[in-house]
């Protein structure tokens, strides 16, 4: 019995040590479930610094409203608008917006620009050009006391006024509406998300005009004044059509807030646009995302008091950047920005863009990150989950901005 009980105390405590060592081995090999390998990542939820290593910066990473690496919430999504009604499903007919074809007068500064040696002097080019323009459900023309918000909405590289609307056929690059392909080649889904938004009071009723970066001089002046229409140097010269012929158009010919009548002076229509900054806004994507940088944060805060960059600003000079805050904190410095919202793609490199918007949050005068427009937020950079350099990402920039446009 004694060599039995002997035997018992030998395995039981050769089986406790073998347990200890293996906790102990589990231990040193960081391999216990309740202790990560890594510690988890933190941030400033203001400058986005990480881990208090100056240098080291990112951007909020929103799940289910709440960033995973601070305690910053937020009104905005970062998965992206698929497969769903706002996107898919149009609204009852008494909610639904029109889009309209609008036709007006330019110059094409950018081709005087390029071609100043075959011109003669004092000539201009002017030619005609088209925007869509979405307009809310029960917007009358004749109802001239009902105001409404605009919001200017540019294409990207190589794309055109029809881009958004997806007002072009299949073969014109914005392809054709099948349950396969649903509202991701371009355009396809816009009118519906911008009718859900404004039915359910989410957004505000707007006018949204989509323009086209390129004024084609050579249709009505011949070939030799064709221009590179992928040339980001468009962007830097858009703003004169925006401010002297485009808005002065759309405010002669739709019910917005500035009131331009024939016979005003120049001087006149600048006061009213500036009077009524608060109701015009622009995004752009891609190549439209670098006019936000070249054009409207260079030259037209004084007109427009939102902006939405959405994959944008990656051909722009680098000088711009440094050009645009200079501006922003000198000639516009009694100009506050009611809302910036800047965002990208997971799959089209974000730190890219992330850079840009990070730079202008620290050197930007009056710019408080967040989605607390309320309580005086009126900036944030938003990564789109599982999305590319596509409509995906920015049908998704779209419905965010909307939610802080025209709201404060």
């Amino acid at each position: 019995m004694r060599s039995l009980i002997r035997l018992i105390l030998v395995l039981s405590c050769a089986a406790a040590t073998a347990t200890a060592v293996l906790c102990l081995a589990a231990c040193i090999g960081g391999a216990t479930v309740d202790e990560p390998e890594t510690p988890a990542m933190t941030h400033d939820p203001v400058t986005l610094e990480v881990d208090g290593r100056p240098g080291t910066y990112h951007w909020h990473n929103f799940v289910d409203g709440k960033c995973e690496y601070c305690d910053e919430t937020t009104i905005f999504r970062q998965e992206q608008l698929k497969g769903e009604d706002i996107l898919t499903t149009p609204v009852p007919e008494e909610y639904r917006g029109t889009v309209e074809s609008f036709e007006y007068r330019a110059r094409s500064y950018y081709t005087e620009e390029v071609h100043a040696d075959l011109l003669k002097e004092g000539q201009e080019l002017w030619v005609t050009k088209r925007a869509n323009v979405y307009l809310p459900a029960g917007y009358d023309p004749n109802d001239k006391e009902t105001r409404y918000d605009v919001l200017f909405l540019m294409h990207g590289n190589g794309l055109n006024e029809n881009y958004w609307f997806a007002q072009g056929e299949k073969g014109d690059g914005y392809g054709e509406y099948t349950p396969d392909n649903t509202c991701y080649t371009g355009g396809y889904g816009t009118t519906n998300v911008l009718d859900h938004l404004m039915m359910d009071g989410r957004a505000v009723k707007t006018i949204v005009v989509t323009p086209t970066l390129y004024s084609p001089a050579e249709s009505e002046y011949g070939e030799q004044f064709a221009v590179d229409r992928s040339d980001p140097a468009i962007t830097t010269s858009w703003w004169k059509e925006f401010k002297y012929d485009l808005l002065p158009a759309i405010a002669k010919n739709y019910n917005i807030y500035a009131e331009i009548t024939d016979g005003m002076t120049a001087d006149e229509m600048d006061a009213e646009f500036i009077a009524n900054r608060d109701h015009q806004a622009y995004a752009g994507l891609s190549m439209g995302g670098t006019t936000s940088y070249a054009s409207v944060w260079m030259e037209c805060v004084d007109y427009i008091s939102y902006i939405g960059t959405f994959s944008g600003g990656g051909s722009a000079a680098p000088e711009i950047f440094d050009m645009a805050i200079a501006q922003k904190n000198g000639k516009f410095a009694d100009y506050n920005i009611n809302y910036w919202f800047v965002g990208a793609g997971t799959s089209e490199q974000p730190e890219v863009f992330f850079g840009f918007y990070h730079k202008f949050l620290t050197q930007v005068n009056g710019l408080v990150p967040g989605s607390d427009i309320k309580n005086g937020d009126n900036c944030e950079f938003c990564v789109t989950n599982n999305t590319a350099h596509n409509y995906a990402t920015w049908i998704t920039d779209l419905y965010n901005s909307m939610l802080v446009f025209f709201q404060k």
